[in-house]
């Protein structure tokens, strides 16, 4: 059972600093749903070569501009959690302690986006790397015109897989403690 050692309301430093505590984890919490975790890694991992290749091939020049879509999308939602951690720190920047119990909060949560992201891109770049090379075997089964608009796929989703990263180092540094 959680119990808060000094509930005084009359008291303002106590009330105070349970309204820091409370910031503090509720910075916390939002930061960390922010990062992909088992719950959700199926956004983030391709499945196996054969069916990303398969999905890859029957997909047509919408479809390749909604994927690319998708990912742009990524990237935004992650500069919009970077303005929330600038916000967050610029409401905390004046209180007692709050500096120090938003730095925690934002350590855990850099964590976090770190170990959740850096296997989930590993893995989506050797997902890649094994699709093209069964692109490259059936290149004379699907013809020319179909393999270089899968081929041109996959070096789309290669290329932004690299803004990505970029955006999720900026997110990374913007956790940085201060």
């Amino acid at each position: 059972m959680l119990t808060l050692r000094t509930l005084n309301l009359n008291n303002p430093r106590a009330a105070f600093r349970n309204f820091l505590l409370a910031a503090a984890a509720l910075i916390a919490l939002s930061i960390a749903a922010l990062a992909p975790t088992n719950a959700n890694a199926g956004k983030f991992h391709l499945g196996d070569a054969d069916e990303l290749l398969d999905e890859l091939i029957e997909m047509d020049d919408d479809d390749i501009d909604e994927l690319r879509d998708d990912l742009v999308d990524a990237r935004t939602d992650i500069r919009d959690a970077i303005y929330d951690i600038e916000d967050a720190r610029e409401d905390v920047k004046d209180a007692p302690a709050g500096q120090a119990i938003a730095n925690v909060a934002f350590k855990i949560a850099k964590t976090a986006v770190e170990r959740a992201t850096g296997k989930a891109l590993s893995e989506t770049r050797e997902t890649l790397a094994e699709a093209e090379e069964l692109l490259d075997a059936r290149r004379d089964e699907l013809g020319e015109d179909e393999f270089e608009e899968t081929l041109g796929a996959i070096t789309m989703i290669r290329e932004e897989l690299v803004e990505i990263e970029y955006a999720l180092d900026d997110l990374t540094g913007a956790l940085q403690e201060t």
